[in-house]
Formats: structure tokens, C-alpha cells, sequence
């Protein structure tokens, strides 16, 4: 019976887990396309970004949608067991608080282990490939800056790129000639098209299916080579391409450095995981109610827990990198305030019972 009853209660709080998760990702979704699209409008990505930029923010969305939803859908569902009575009639089976547990973590661990898996890793690899777009974006527009039909200065006046029009969106140039004057020779390009392609140090224009002409003016003894791809360095990136944020940086780097501001990231790393399996417990005690109340009579309170919870990683991450709190203790000390108020609540509730006298079953 008491594996019914469990299977009865993760069933009931995962249904409704995975309705907030659903709700909240079609609205930040929905936010996400709009902002997306807004920047593919002002060139500030290119069109093909648009399924990698919404892919990216899908997987940042979830490692903070599954903690709340994860929070929000055990409260909901054991509210509509004490709403409904259920929980009365499973106490007077010798059913308590703590007996509730083993569901509750049931279904909360799993959970927690996928938190931990997008947080460690996921995350920081998403992070770092859309660093990639946007830097390649970024000096996409540079060369989108370059005229049709006019010679374009390059290197300080050293050189001129000319190209008859743009083509694929402006992604493309055609019939190119480029003109190059070094301390002792010139090199002429002309290629059928170009395209940019920005690496992590320079940006590059890479031409396809022309001949290159060096040699010295007024001498006769010239090289011409024919080509199918050949690249030039428009310009040296003063930004590298990767290592942009701390937010992209591997997780194994977080944990050999000694820099305050790497050791933060990584205790915020670790942190949300372990907020999410705790909070998987505290919503336990927090889903009491009485009939009267309703299935919502406690979502108010939960929520501004879990908004004092969240507030305290973020402010213990700030100390940790402006190293007002030591290292060591990282943001353990919250996270045993948390685990302190868990064991407080189910004892709490669990006197309550109406049968409290009679002891639990297993």
C-alpha cells in the first residue's frame, strides 16, 4: 500500500512540476525569440544564429527553471492533497511529515542530478559557443561596413579592397580586387566572391577562386598563382574569441584556480544543485494547509523563501569574490540555514498530526 502511495504522491507533485516548467519556458521562450529576431533585424547576428541563440537560452532557462518548478510543484501538488483531505486520511493510516519524505526526495534527486549535470557542464559549453557567435558577429558587421563599388582603405591606407556588390544578404562579396604594398613588393588579388572568417585572434577575408599577382613595380619578374581559397588578415581582434565571460569557463579550470572570482563561480556552480535537492525537502513542510486555505493558501510564503533563498547565493557569491567571507566556507553556511529549517519544519508538522501518539509505518 505504502508503494501506492508513493508512486500516487510523485506522480501528483511531477505532473504538476513539469505544467510550471512548461508554462515558464513558452513565456521566456516566447521573450527569448522576440529579442533574438530583434537582433537578427539590426544585423547584430547573423539569420542562421536563430535555432543555436534559442537552443542556448533553452538550456539556461531550464537550470533556472527546474530548481523553481521543481520547488513550486511539490508545494502545489501536496496542496491539493491537504485541500482535498488526502493527507488527513494518510495520517490516519500512520502516515506523517517525515514517512512523506522518501516520495519527496524520490522525485527530487533525479532532478537535482540533472540541475548539477547542466550547471557543471552544459551551461558553461553553451556559454562559451554563444560567445563564438556573437564575436563573429560582431566582426561581421566591421566588414558589413565596407562599401560596394568603392575602394575600402585597409591596414592603415597600406592596402584597398574593392568589390563589385554584396550578394547573400550581405554575407558575401563579388568580382573582388584587393591591392596590398609592402616595404619591397605588391600583391594584387582578384577572386570570383569573399567572405569574412573571424578567428580567435584576427579576422580573416578568405577568397575563392582567383589568381594572386606579387612582384615589384616597374620590374618584370611577377608571380602569378591561381587559387581555389586563399585568406588574408583584414584586421587583428583586439577581443579574443574565447574567454569572453566566467560564465564559459570549464568547470575543471573553476576548480584549479585560486582566483576569487573563479572560486565564486564555481561555489555558484556547485550551490544550485544543492539549493534545488533542498529545496525539494523544505517544500515539503511548506505545502501544509488547512482545507479552508485552499491548494494555494502557501504559495505566497513559499515563494518569498525561495526569493530570500536565492538572493542569499547571489549576495554569498559577491562576498566570495570580493573576498569578505573566506573560501572555505563558500555558501555552505546558507545552505546549512536551509537544511537546518528543513528538519525544523518536518518535526513541526510532523507533531501536528492529529495521530501523533501513533507511530509512523514503513
Amino acid at each position: 500500500m505504502f508503494k501506492l502511495i508513493d508512486r500516487y504522491v510523485i506522480k501528483e507533485c511531477a505532473w504538476t512540476m513539469l505544467g510550471v516548467i512548461a508554462v515558464l519556458q513558452v513565456i521566456l521562450i516566447g521573450n527569448t525569440l522576440m529579442r533574438i529576431l530583434g537582433s537578427i533585424t539590426r544585423r547584430e547576428l547573423p539569420a542562421d544564429a536563430l535555432w543555436s541563440m534559442l537552443t542556448i537560452n533553452v538550456v539556461h532557462n531550464m537550470l533556472a527553471l527546474l530548481p523553481l518548478s521543481l520547488y513550486l510543484g511539490i508545494v502545489l501538488g501536496m496542496g491539493r492533497l491537504y485541500r482535498d483531505s488526502e493527507m488527513s486520511a494518510m495520517s490516519a493510516c500512520g502516515i506523517g511529515t517525515v514517512r512523506l519524505l522518501r516520495p519527496v526526495l524520490t522525485l527530487t534527486v533525479p532532478v537535482a542530478l540533472l540541475t548539477l549535470l547542466l550547471s557543471m557542464f552544459l551551461a558553461p559549453v553553451t556559454a562559451s559557443w554563444q560567445d563564438q557567435i556573437r564575436h563573429q558577429a560582431k566582426y561581421a558587421s566591421k566588414l558589413s561596413g565596407l562599401v560596394a563599388g568603392q575602394f575600402n582603405s585597409t591596414h592603415g591606407g597600406e592596402s584597398s579592397l574593392f568589390f563589385e556588390r554584396w550578394e547573400k544578404d550581405g554575407e558575401e562579396m563579388s568580382k573582388v580586387f584587393y591591392y596590398d604594398r609592402g616595404p619591397d613588393s605588391v600583391t594584387i588579388q582578384t577572386a570570383e566572391r569573399a567572405h569574412l572568417q573571424p578567428e580567435a585572434h584576427a579576422t580573416y577575408v578568405v577568397f575563392e577562386n582567383g589568381s594572386t599577382f606579387v612582384g615589384t613595380p616597374g620590374q618584370s619578374d611577377y608571380r602569378i598563382v591561381k587559387y581555389h581559397r586563399n585568406g588574408i588578415r583584414l584586421h587583428r581582434n583586439k577581443t579574443p574569441l574565447l574567454g569572453q565571460r566566467i560564465t564559459s569557463t570549464p568547470t575543471l579550470t573553476l576548480m584549479r584556480s585560486s582566483d576569487p572570482e573563479l572560486r565564486a563561480e564555481w561555489h555558484w556552480r556547485l550551490g544550485i544543485p544543492i539549493a534545488c535537492l533542498l529545496l525539494g525537502m523544505l517544500a515539503l513542510p511548506l505545502s501544509y494547509s488547512s482545507p479552508r486555505k485552499g491548494r494555494y493558501g502557501r504559495v505566497g510564503t513559499a515563494l518569498l523563501i525561495y526569493i530570500i533563498y536565492l538572493n542569499g547565493l547571489s549576495l554569498g557569491e559577491n562576498w566570495i569574490q570580493n573576498q569578505s567571507l573566506p573560501e572555505y566556507m563558500g555558501l555552505w553556511w546558507l545552505h546549512g540555514i536551509a537544511l537546518l529549517a528543513v528538519v525544523l519544519l518536518v518535526l513541526k508538522l510532523e507533531r501536528k498530526s492529529v495521530f501523533r501518539g501513533r507511530p509512523g509505518l514503513t
